[in-house]
């Protein structure tokens, strides 16, 4: 598929099948929130989810029935399936959300499916802390279903050949851990199921132990395990983790947001027992380093500003809201309002840094990723050194990603077009900020938070945020999560519908 000529009925059918599958596996997830609220009582959330989950899953069968099947899926067809995903999938979680009463528009509730898919976290829910259980489990489920990568199910049950590359890919994903797509999907939700277990049990016994019934407890750490492991940021509660007062269940969270900002291949070296992967892999000395130097940056901030008199308690919050923010988590143990009016002026761009680059890749974390810093600095590093070598002399230098690979300048360049789009980003959303007449430092802050995939906000992001800054938003979580790629495919493609060549 060249789009350089328009598309055809067989290309379209083929993406609108792909994209059908996408709709009827997510809206098929519905059904297991709508158990629990019927098992519970909370008949109304209930039968809006059970509305939404047959509307989606109608529209998916109704398609696949209807439409041509596949065939062999190119490359290029996989690609603009999962930019197109990515947009209609949102829709239909949206209907249960509000059908619930919590919103003021299905914009609204079209804001927050997005950003629980694309593990974002920023919210304009009315009432957070009445909302049913069975909505609350629906927002964290959308939370785990997007950190795993929605296409990833179409690819485990569905798809094959080439157009399962390509909608692997266009979920920003570039690690093939097994010989094939298909099994690199299985062995993911086989970790993810395995690190559910392992973390929902911990936290469980962690919020137990601070006083919560066990019931209570449980429907809380499954919550806190799919935003933590997927840093996705969403809370059951309005004051997000500060609601637990609990230094043990921050300590579970950090460790599951650690797990999630590190990328499934790592996660397979791991399993197979290959520690020394931590230690020389180029992702995670990127990630020390900037650690390092973002947690002086927030301890030299609250010191200075003298935000905090005990030692412990400044130690406490700045490590937690750091890997929070590095992770793209997005959970704060801390009132937003602090973000902009109680941490002096140095914290809050120390978490700006960090939230900007990001975890690993292939991870569920977002932001700018810590391979294409290291790329960036390799290049950099030989055009200090080249210089000062003879004029016919060629560098050669490797890192270590899995395994020793030598540098490719035509890698870094790629590496450092994607970091300047995501800096763009950043910039546009706080361009739609100051517009919208909010501070430099808020609108830095949210624009960032909401492009990388984070979450952490300063309030800006709320119930009566007007619609043109939503849409902002929803475009830089859209963006930001795809990593650019499938979304310019998706461009590209519709581009050649309209100008393109029959």
């Amino acid at each position: 598929m060249t789009l350089a000529f328009r598309p055809g009925r067989r290309d379209l059918s083929t993406v609108a099948l792909l994209v059908s599958r996408a709709v009827l596996v997510v809206s098929a997830a519905m059904l297991v929130p709508a158990a629990l609220g019927f098992a519970t009582g909370e008949v109304d959330s209930a039968v809006a989810l059970t509305f939404g989950a047959c509307l989606g899953i109608s529209t998916g069968a109704l398609a696949d029935l209807l439409l041509p099947p596949a065939g062999e899926i190119r490359w290029g067809e996989g690609m603009v399936a999962s930019g197109l995903t990515w947009l209609v999938c949102p829709l239909f979680c949206a209907v249960p959300l509000y059908l619930s009463g919590h919103f003021g528009s299905f914009l609204q509730a079209y804001f927050d499916a997005m950003s629980a898919l694309s593990c974002t976290g920023l919210s304009v829910l009315h009432d957070l802390d009445h909302l049913a259980d069975s909505m609350n489990l629906w927002r964290h489920l959308m939370q785990f279903l997007g950190g795993q990568g929605i296409v990833l199910v179409v690819l485990t049950f569905f798809a094959g050949g080439g157009g399962a590359v390509g909608m692997y890919a266009g979920e920003a994903r570039e690690d093939k851990i097994l010989p094939n797509v298909r099994r690199t999907a299985q062995f993911i939700w086989r970790a993810s199921l395995v690190y559910f277990l392992i973390g929902s049990t911990a936290l469980t016994v962690a919020l137990q132990a601070g006083g919560m019934r066990v019931t209570s407890a449980a429907f809380h750490a499954v919550n806190l395990f799919f935003a933590a492991f997927d840093t996705g940021g969403f809370s059951p509660r309005s004051s997000s983790i500060g609601y637990y007062h609990s230094a043990a269940v921050e300590a579970v969270l950090i460790v599951l947001m650690v797990a999630g900002a590190v990328s499934f291949a790592v996660h397979y070296r791991l399993w197979q027992g290959d520690g020394r992967e931590l230690l020389r892999n180029i992702e995670m000395r990127v990630l020390a380093v900037t650690s390092t130097g973002v947690f002086a940056m927030l301890a030299f901030g609250l010191i200075g500003e003298g935000v905090y008199a005990d030692g412990v308690a400044a130690f406490r919050r700045a490590i937690f809201q750091l890997v929070s923010a590095h992770t793209g988590a997005g959970f704060a143990s801390v009132p937003s309002a602090v973000f902009s009016s109680g941490w002096g002026a140095m914290a809050p761009v120390a978490l700006v840094v960090a939230m900007g680059i990001g975890g690993m890749s292939g991870s569920t974390a977002g932001g700018i990723k810590a391979i294409r810093l290291g790329l960036t600095a390799k290049m950099v590093e030989l055009v200090a050194r080249q210089p000062s070598l003879p004029p016919d002399a060629y560098l050669v230098t490797g890192y270590h990603h899995l395994q020793r690979q030598r540098f490719r300048p035509d890698a870094a360049r790629a590496a450092l077009v994607v970091l300047l789009l995501f800096i763009a980003l950043y910039v546009a959303g706080t361009a739609a900020g100051l517009y919208h007449g909010h501070p430099l430092t808020e609108s830095l802050f949210e624009s960032t938070s909401a492009a990388a995939g984070v979450g952490l906000s300063t309030g800006i992001a709320s119930p009566s945020m007007p619609s043109t800054l939503m849409v902002t938003y929803i475009s830089q979580m859209y963006l930001g999560r795809l990593e650019f790629l499938s979304a310019l495919a998706l461009f590209g493609y519709v581009g050649a519908m309209v100008r393109g060549r029959v």
